[in-house]
């Protein structure tokens, strides 16, 4: 919030990747557009409709994207964007933001592909141990990044002492942590992704379709802890799961060092109306695990009976 309304004015447009994290779009549906401020869905991974709308939209502001995306881990060229996002014959360029919280920032480095600024929601991978909320913004330009520290500033939204020491501490072990839970998840996902009661695993060494693989191949640097399962038998069996896993704990945060894992339709987008969850793909049986720093071995007999179990 404190990044956008530092750019962004009543008239002005923000296009947005979706599926996006369901807080983040109430913000822009909820806040954002009674406030005067036109959100722009485009669907995440689409570079040609993202090209049209950054084209086409309006007294554009900013270009958000999230990738992977919340939950359904599809990839967003952001390299592209920004040329494009560059290319505008306008008086004034959008600034191009990324939520980097699934991949940074260890495996993806969005200021070095173009963008403006790189976001993180610290709670996650960079606090690692799910005891704080914080948020981070990293950029390139001073100028932006002195408006941003103004409307900081003026919101209040700035880091409590205690928790900044925390933070910091957790700091020099982020590579190790998302190295591990990288692993962990790579070898689940692969092991599971011909099991009889899962329907489909999305994860980036799993991806078939050719653009989301070269994307990965060109954008990041390891697949990461994020994996979503579709759960054959769709709400019941996807709940079913979640009330027998033993060592992964049904929670809705990620980036821990404890596995977590949640039910997205009725936890973190069960804002959305049943269309919008249909058309971005979150199903009824979608599962989100955020891997942990476990032992493998225990996690994968963990998934197994509790599938067994569905």
């Amino acid at each position: 919030m404190t990044a956008l309304l530092a750019v962004l004015k009543p008239g002005d447009s923000i296009i947005y990747t979706v599926p996006i994290y369901g807080g983040t779009q109430t913000l822009i549906q909820g806040f954002l557009e009674p406030f005067g401020i036109q959100g722009i869905p485009v669907p995440g991974g689409r570079a040609d409709l993202l090209d049209d709308a950054i084209k086409s939209a309006r007294h554009l502001g900013v270009v958000l994207i999230e990738t992977p995306a919340n939950p359904t881990i599809v990839m967003t060229d952001i390299q592209r964007a920004c040329q494009t996002a560059a290319g505008l014959k306008t008086a004034q360029r959008p600034i191009v933001m990324i939520d980097n919280t699934f991949l940074g920032p260890a495996f993806q480095h969005p200021l070095s592909l173009g963008a403006d600024l790189s976001i993180y929601s610290a709670t996650k991978y960079l606090g690692g141990f799910s005891d704080i909320i914080g948020g981070v913004v990293l950029g390139k330009d001073p100028v932006l990044m002195q408006k941003i520290r103004s409307k900081r500033s003026l919101f209040g939204n700035i880091l409590q002492p205690d928790e900044c020491w925390i933070l910091n501490s957790r700091l020099p072990t982020v590579h190790l942590r998302m190295n591990r839970q990288s692993e962990n998840a790579k070898s689940i996902a692969e092991a599971l992704v011909k099991h009889p009661k899962v329907a489909k695993i999305y994860y980036p060494t799993l991806f078939t379709d050719v653009e989301q693989k070269r994307i990965y191949e060109n954008q990041c640097t390891q697949p990461g802890g994020l994996v979503s399962i579709d759960v054959k038998g769709g709400k019941a069996a996807a709940f079913d799961f979640l009330r027998n896993v033993e060592i992964a704990r049904d929670a809705v945060s990620l980036g821990g060092v404890e596995t977590l894992a949640c039910h997205p339709r009725s936890t973190t987008h069960s804002s959305w109306s049943a269309k919008d969850l249909d058309e971005a793909g979150i199903g009824e049986g979608l599962v989100r695990i955020s891997f942990g720093i476990e032992d493998v071995r225990d996690l994968l007999a963990d998934f197994e009976q509790a599938l067994e179990k569905t």
